[in-house]
This record gives C-alpha cells, structure tokens and sequence, in this order.
C-alpha cells in the first residue's frame, strides 16, 4: 500500500480535529452567546485547548507511526511525528494579513493540510534518496518555512479583498446620513452595521503620534442632548457639520478613559465619536475634519483601489 494514502487521510483528520472539531467544541458556546465573552471564559477555553491539541497530538503522532510501518513507509516513526507537527504548526501559524483584515476562513486549514501532506513526503523522499534522518527532518522543516512564506504572501490580497467588500456592504446597507473624515492622515479600517446604524473605525496619525477614532452613526429620531451628572456636560459648538452652530453632549465616565462627542447631524443621524486614547483628540480640529457624505462618495475616497 502507497504511504501517501495514510499520509493525506491522517493529515485531513488532524486539520478537521484541531482546525474545526475542536474550535467549535470549547469556543463555539462562548462566541455563541449574544453578551461579549468575557476574557475568563476565553481563558479558559484556550486553556482547555492547549491540552487538548497536545494529547491529541501524541495519539495522532502513534496513529501516524503505525499506519505508516504498515505501509512500509521509511522511517515511519518520523515521517509521522513531522506530519503532526507539520499539520498543527501549518494550522497555528499567523498569517499576518493587515490590520482590519482577515483571510477567508479556509485559508489556516488549507496551509494545515498542504503542510501535514508536503513535509512528510519531503522527509521521505530523502531518507529513500539516501540522506540521514536529521538531515531528512531538516528538509521537512525548510519545506514549511517555505509553505507558510508562500501562504502568507497569498493571503494579504485576499484579506484586503475581503476587507475592502464587507466595508463596502456596511457603508452600503446604512440608510441614514453618513460621515467621513477628509484628512489624509486619517484612514477608515473598518466598517460595521446595519441599515439603522453603522460604526466606522478610523485610523490616523498627527505629529509621529498613532490616534485612533470611532463614529457611531445611528438613525434616532428622538435623541435630545441632556448632561448627566458627573458623567457629561453639553456644550455648543460654534460649527456643527451643517456649517451652524450645534449642541452636543460630551461624555467621560472617569478620568483617564476616552471621551464621547455626540451631537445630531442633518436628518435623522446622530453621530457619536469615541477617541481611542483618552485625550488624545482635539474636538473642534477633529470635528473640522469631519465631512457629510454619500456611500459612493465616502468609498470613492477610501477604497480608490475600487474606482
């Protein structure tokens, strides 16, 4: 019997064991719930999993070994223990796509099962060309480095290609009136909502500082400005986005925590800004960046690529 045939059958099992089975075993009740998990219950479950994966291993790895010799495989012991390694290095290997991206979710498994078939062939096809075991391992290893490089060069096309289409269908989806920034230090880096109200996430950068920035835009026909003790004050800005002077509300919970700017844009809209680091933004130069917007106009400006 061929020793490929052990090899692809027990590198799909491991990918779908730790890259699916497992995943949606410990962490799929906590992302289930409708409440943000807390980082305990992530905690917890990751420490379930590492365990987990590394028992699993071991079995696999046995598994792996004694098919092997009965396929009469070269050095069965390991060509199976680098096909586990292999498999689950390929599976937890960070692709690093770009910030606000994510590569399509095949992606991790395929490099998994690509590394858990190619590293073991590699290793056997050396130790049959004569070459020590070491050396045979050694080879293994360049031939994931080699793998992963490869996955990683393709997945920042893909990643950005799936960023920039779920900004588009966020911006897209929003009825209400929408807001851009038209600094060119300031870029969005991700969008989510649905027809009633949408959060765009902005990143910039002003004197070699990072600053970050988030917009709710949220249809609301009823909101009115009110202080609340010893957590907001209103105020009036002399220009709202209208270009005539404007009431908002500005909120801080506690000191050293960012601040919230909301005021009411023309129509329906009420937009609130959350700064990313506490005193970080400079209310009235910000709000002078900010432009109102149409969604062909706001993407036209952030995703150019697209036009």
């Amino acid at each position: 019997m061929s020793a490929l045939l052990p090899v692809v059958v027990l590198s799909a099992t491991l990918v779908a064991l730790f890259g699916v089975v497992l995943p949606l075993l410990l962490l799929g009740p906590v992302m289930a719930t409708r409440t943000r998990p807390q980082p305990q219950q992530l905690l917890f479950a990751v420490v379930l999993l590492i365990p987990t994966i590394a028992i699993g291993s071991v079995f696999l790895a046995w598994w792996a070994a004694s098919w092997l010799e009965t396929a009469e495989a070269p050095s069965p012991t390991l060509v199976g223990i680098s096909l586990v390694a292999a498999a689950t290095v390929g599976l937890l290997a960070p692709l690093r796509v770009p910030t606000g991206g994510g590569g399509p979710f095949w992606l991790k498994p395929l490099l998994g099962f690509s590394a858990g078939i190619l590293v073991p062939v590699a290793v056997m096809e050396s130790i049959v060309l004569g070459l020590h075991e070491v050396a045979a391992a050694a080879i293994g290893v360049i031939v994931l480095g080699l793998l992963v490089v490869v996955f990683r060069v393709i997945a920042k096309p893909l990643a950005a290609r799936r960023h920039a289409k779920q900004l588009r269908a966020s911006v897209e989806r929003f009825q209400g009136q929408l807001v851009d920034v038209t600094d060119e230090a300031w870029r969005l880096t991700g969008a989510k909502g649905d027809a009633n109200q949408i959060v765009l996430q902005y990143a910039g950068e002003e004197d070699g500082k990072k600053l970050g920035a988030v917009l709710l835009l949220k249809r609301d026909m009823e909101w009115v400005p009110v202080a609340k003790e010893n957590e907001s004050a209103v105020f009036e800005l002399s220009r709202g986005l209208n270009g005539h002077p404007t009431e908002a509300v500005l909120a801080q919970k506690q000191l050293g925590t960012p601040a919230t700017l909301t005021l009411r844009i023309p129509g329906t809209t009420v937009l609130s800004i959350r700064e990313g680091v506490a005193d970080s933004l400079s209310w009235v130069e910000f709000i002078g960046k900010l432009e109102l917007s149409d969604a062909s106009r706001l993407l036209e400006r952030q995703l150019p690529e697209e036009h």
